[in-house]
This record gives C-alpha cells, sequence and structure tokens, in this order.
C-alpha cells in the first residue's frame, strides 16, 4: 500500500502510509530525499527527523511521541534491521525454517563470534539483543528459537569468555526467564549455558558488581534447590567454579553445601563410587541426553563426586566454613545416624582436605565433643 503526503506551512503531513516489507527502501515522497546521500543515510534522516517506530504486526508505522526513542523497536524490524550490524549477524544465526534442528547456522554463529573478539565491547550490544529477542520468543511459545539464543550464548561464553563483564547479566536473564518456562528441554539447554557461566566466570567482578553478585546466589539458589539431574549439573558447575573460592565470597559455600549433604542423607549410596573415572564416563552420558533418568543411587555417587571436588578445593577460611556445615548438618539432621554415612562422610571430607588444613577436623571434632549441651550423645 503506498503512501500519500500533503505539504502544509513547510512541514511534512502523513496521510497513510505503510511499509513493505519486502521493498528496498522507505516509501517516502521524492521530493524530500536528498539525492546526495545514499540510502541508508537517507533513511536515518527519516528516522531521526520524524520520530517512527514500524509495527511488528503489520507493518504500519505509528507516530511516536518527542521524547520516545524508536531503536527499540527498529532493531526488530527486518527492513532497518540491515542497518544495526550486530542485530543483523544474530538473526541470521537463527535457521530459516522453524521446524528445523535446534541449531544455530554455522557460518554466521562464525562469523558473529568473530565480530564480538575483534570487538570485545559490541558483546554489550550481542548480549543485549539477545536477551530481548529470548524473552520475545518465550513469550509466542517459540521453544526452538530460544535453544538456538541459548547455544549462541553458549558460543559466545566459549570464545569469550573472558570479556565476561559486558554480556554477564544479559546471560543470567536469559537463564531466569528460561528456568521460569518449565519446559523440559529449554531448561536441559539452559543448564548447559549455566556451566559454561560458572566456567568462565572468576569472581573479579563480584565484589565490584553487586547486581551481578546478586544475579548469579539467585540463579545458583534456583538450579541446585532441584531435585531432577538438571540440579546436580549445576552443583557440579558451582564447585568447579573459580568463583566460588574467591576471597570474597563464603556467603555461597553454606548453600552449596547443604544441598550436597541433602542429596547424600537421602541416597543409597552411603560411600563415594570405588571407580571414578567409569562414574565420569556415565556423567557425560547423561548430560547428552536431555530424557536421561539415572538411578538414586547414581545421583548420589555424583553427589559424592561433588563433595570431593568442594573439599579439594577449597583452602583455608573455606575449608573452615564447609567443615563446620558437615558437622552442622550431621548433629542437626541426621543426628549422627546412620553411623556408617557419617563415619565415609567425615572420611572423605578428611581425605580430600590440604594436609594443613586437616587438623581443622580434629578442631570441629573436639568442640562436638566438649560442648555440655551435646552430653548425652558423647
Amino acid at each position: 500500500m503506498s503512501g500519500t503526503y500533503t505539504q502544509q506551512s513547510g512541514a511534512l503531513t502523513q496521510q497513510s502510509w505503510h511499509l513493505r516489507p519486502t521493498h528496498s527502501e522507505l516509501l517516502f515522497p521524492r521530493a524530500q530525499r536528498n539525492r546526495t546521500l545514499s540510502k541508508r543515510q537517507n533513511a536515518v534522516r527519516i528516522v531521526t527527523t520524524y520520530l517512527f517506530y514500524p509495527c511488528i504486526s503489520c507493518f504500519q508505522p505509528q507516530l511516536a511521541a518527542p521524547s520516545q526513542a524508536p531503536a527499540d523497536f527498529i532493531l526488530f524490524h527486518p527492513f532497518l534491521r540491515r542497518y544495526v550490524k550486530h542485530a543483523t549477524l544474530i538473526e541470521k544465526c537463527f535457521p530459516a525454517e522453524r521446524l528445523s534442528e535446534s541449531t544455530p547456522n554455522s557460518n554466521e554463529l562464525s562469523y558473529l563470534v568473530y565480530y564480538a573478539q575483534s570487538k570485545p565491547a559490541k558483546l554489550a550490544k550481542v548480549g543485549a539483543y539477545l536477551a530481548k529477542r529470548a524473552k520475545k520468543d518465550l513469550q509466542r511459545r517459540r521453544r526452538g528459537d530460544v535453544i538456538v539464543g541459548l547455544r549462541i550464548f553458549d558460543e559466545l561464553l566459549e570464545e569469550c569468555g573472558r570479556d565476561l563483564n559486558f554480556f554477564g547479566k544479559d546471560v543470567l536473564g536469559t537463564l531466569d526467564a528460561t528456568l521460569r518456562e518449565g519446559d523440559a528441554e529449554v531448561v536441559w539447554a539452559a543448564a548447559r549455558t549455566f556451566e559454561l557461566f560458572c566456567r568462565c566466570h572468576t569472581g573479579a567482578t563480584l565484589a565490584i558488581d553487586t547486581e551481578l553478585r546478586a544475579m548469579y546466589t539467585g540463579m545458583a539458589r534456583t538450579l541446585v534447590a532441584s531435585k531432577t539431574p538438571v540440579g546436580m549439573r549445576a552443583i557440579q558447575a558451582i564447585v568447579e567454579s573459580q568463583a566460588t573460592y574467591a576471597t570474597d565470597s563464603y556467603d555461597e559455600l553454606p548453600g552449596i553445601s547443604q544441598a550436597i549433604l541433602d542429596r547424600l542423607a537421602g541416597s543409597p549410596a552411603l560411600a563415594p563410587a570405588d571407580d571414578a573415572k567409569v562414574l565420569e564416563n556415565q556423567i557425560m552420558d547423561i548430560r547428552k541426553h536431555v530424557d536421561s533418568k539415572p538411578s538414586e543411587e547414581m545421583l548420589g555417587h555424583w553427589a559424592w563426586l561433588c563433595l570431593e571436588t568442594l573439599m579439594r578445593r577449597s583452602h583455608g577460611q573455606h575449608s573452615q566454613v564447609i567443615i563446620a556445615e558437615v558437622f552442622k548438618y550431621l548433629d542437626t539432621r541426621l543426628q549422627w545416624q546412620p553411623a556408617t554415612f557419617c563415619v565415609s562422610l567425615v572420611g572423605s571430607v578428611i581425605e580430600n582436605l590440604y594436609s594443613q588444613d586437616q587438623n581443622m577436623v580434629i578442631v570441629e571434632t573436639l568442640a562436638f565433643l566438649t560442648d555440655g549441651t551435646r552430653s548425652s550423645q558423647r
């Protein structure tokens, strides 16, 4: 549908006009075009002068208020998007056919990663656009596009993880939105993204960026609370993350310690697995299949492995916090029963501690034995 215009008092007055989704340029009166400028410069001049944004549903531009910036709306319009490079590169990563496999286009994704690596500051715009698109896809029930967006984040985390501060909040915000959806395949893809985030997250910005710290802590609590394999994947990612052992991250240790102990206490596995290599191979197989249903004993051995990793990587004050949580759990939650499990738990803690920290277990044991309020259990 073409547009008609009238000239009144030197100003352009709009009567009716539409954008053709397949047209190569805006339907704008030729008299108002500057022939010395390129099509791109003319399009930018139109947008900034007349302050319109296109309607996504019917491609009908609507006049915006003078104080309303149209940029957020323009990015999602297929015509004007070609003038914003990061948005164009991201859109090309999504498969054209919505019924196809939920994987991004490999060639386009490689170019997007190269673009982000060459200009790390652009990661802020890339992350913001991906987060905004993911929320729109969740509202429209486009599960495949949501998974593609998460896999784009995965690739960016693997290749641009050192610049996580530019787009870390966008990753966590997208994960929070996808976890609320509750779809099994989407949640499984989100667990993979969280694992990569923990791998890249060193904790260097935790003390500076309080918003990022709050988002990370909330996401960790949400994931570890799950009793499914997703929860175990999150626990293992957290105990293997460098951020967990940062100098000012003592607040996260009690929560992750209790999550591990809860799984150990309710598991038929009363001791760690005999062959750690076989257990690691089984865990890798579980991660490959969204519909995997490991046994309770398998989940218990997985929790033992996470406890061993947590103790081996802890030192000093971190070890003291974890040991105190272990004794507190045995005393208040289990009442030191069954005895076989309690002995195996304390033995595993001592075995995986640094030699200079093993005396902390003796100190906690003596404190327990000399506590008058526990005289009935001595």
